[in-house]
């Protein structure tokens, strides 16, 4: 199937795949090849392309929309970020800040980035 990975910034992946994998607001979802056409909200989480050779493209996602076709799956992301591409070290310090600023004070704000700045690490150490 054809998958796109589309951030606010740029194109991030355009290829053939054989399963797509990315979490939706209410959970993990699957795309194969034939899936039923849909629009489902995704949330900060990575996004797994799977080949036909058995490798694989990981992408942290940050929030977004994964619209699936007919003929192409795309995933809308607000901020996304292939694994090859995220700082593992930079990603690692910002946890770690964020973590003692959490220990300190209680903030929504700082748990979503939180959330992010890990997702960004597990995509980064599990590529």
């Amino acid at each position: 199937m054809q998958v796109e990975v589309v951030s606010a910034e740029k194109q991030l992946f355009s290829g053939e795949a054989k399963e797509l994998y990315a979490r939706a607001l209410d959970g993990e979802i699957g795309i194969m090849p034939g899936h039923q056409p849909a629009v489902i909200a995704l949330d900060i989480g990575p996004v797994n392309i799977r080949f036909e050779d058995g490798t694989n493209e990981r992408i942290a996602v940050h929030n977004g929309f994964l619209y699936v076709g007919r003929d192409k799956t795309i995933v809308l992301a607000d901020t996304a970020e292939l694994a090859s591409e995220i700082d593992t070290a930079r990603a690692e310090a910002k946890v770690r800040e964020l973590e003692q600023k959490l220990d300190r004070e209680e903030d929504a704000s700082l748990r979503s980035s939180l959330a992010k700045a890990r997702l960004r690490v597990d995509v980064a150490t599990r590529a």
